[in-house]
């Protein structure tokens, strides 16, 4: 019986084009209204959570990786970097002119170099939008891509996140020095570039999911999560049940004990109606969450007012085509 369910957001939860389909938010709503646990599981920091996610009414949110966990608000969680562990790295970084990054729950110091990196790739995602909405979506994004490095302060800022983009020559070297430095979750080829990235010792969305299911007396095997990426690999194998999402990564999919629809064909809502964890008679995005016979006045009301807001913001954005 599935007692938890784990989201990640971008390309999961969320589709980086159209936001967070009205079926999700439907069936995080049917979830907590039958007793299910709902937590986010974000590689992004706090800070640069997308408005319609922390609009959700949901149990948790894991972020950074899982550097952080929040319970109703709450931290549970708050694991970063020593300045003396990343010391040596940033000066190596600098010195060489790599392009890098690195990550606080309240923002992102990058180079110019990984600003580029960093825009290049969020405008790729945005390829064949009009224009009045792709500036919208950078809005959304919650990230400013900008040299802002000089902002940084050594010692103060709690980094939990470094990110790299390595001259494939200087490859070996990079992944030495990041792992005495702490845990790579991430790194492949893109565009030339090996990339990295880099948390905590022992720090994953794996870890985080165990230990939030320690704190709540949940067993991983009653559990589901849902990703896209490669760095959701010891997230789904964390849980009882792992599902990657059609368009993910393909060692994801490989892994993963069942493959859904993609955010924006209801992959998360069919998936969950398919298994029995909710139910939806007749399916369809129209019906509303929260409004079956026995919810509790309180949790009608809270669903009511997510299905308002997404109705609404539907119908604006309807208006503004």
């Amino acid at each position: 019986m599935i007692k938890a369910v784990f989201l990640d957001i971008d390309g999961t939860l969320r589709d980086e084009r159209h936001g967070i389909p009205a079926s999700a938010v439907q069936a995080i709503g049917m979830c907590r209204e039958s007793g299910i646990q709902v937590v986010i599981c974000t590689g992004r920091n706090l800070a640069s959570i997308q408005p319609d996610v922390k609009a959700l009414t949901v149990d948790g949110i894991i972020a950074g990786g899982g550097c952080l966990i929040l319970e109703e608000g709450r931290v549970r969680k708050n694991l970063f970097f020593q300045y003396e562990e990343i010391k040596e790295m940033i000066h190596v970084l600098v010195r060489k002119e790599v392009p890098f990054a690195l990550e606080s729950q309240q923002g992102i110091f990058m180079n110019k170099a990984a600003s580029l990196w960093f825009r290049k790739d969020f405008e790729r995602k945005l390829e064949g939008l009009e224009p009045w909405e792709r500036q919208r979506r950078r809005e959304e994004n919650g990230i400013r891509y900008e040299d802002n490095m000089a902002w940084y302060r050594p010692g103060h800022d709690a980094i939990h996140k470094v990110c790299i983009w390595s001259p494939m020559d200087e490859r070996e070297e990079m992944e030495g020095m990041a792992s005495r430095a702490g845990t790579i979750v991430q790194q492949g080829g893109l565009d030339g570039r090996w990339y990295l990235e880099v948390l905590p010792p022992g720090c994953t969305k794996g870890e985080a999911i165990r230990e939030w299911c320690r704190m709540k007396a949940v067993s991983p095997s009653d559990t589901i999560s849902f990703g896209d990426g490669r760095n959701d690999i010891e997230m789904i194998l964390s849980t009882g049940i792992g599902v990657a999402m059609a368009d993910g990564d393909p060692e994801l999919r490989k892994r993963a004990d069942a493959v859904c629809g993609t955010a924006m064909e209801d992959g998360i809502c069919r998936e969950l109606v398919r298994r029995g964890v909710i139910s939806m008679e007749p399916y369809g995005v129209e019906n509303r969450a929260g409004m079956r016979r026995g919810a509790s006045m309180e949790r009608r009301a809270d669903m009511e007012k997510q299905y308002q807001r997404r109705t609404q913001y539907q119908e604006n954005f309807r208006r503004e085509k």
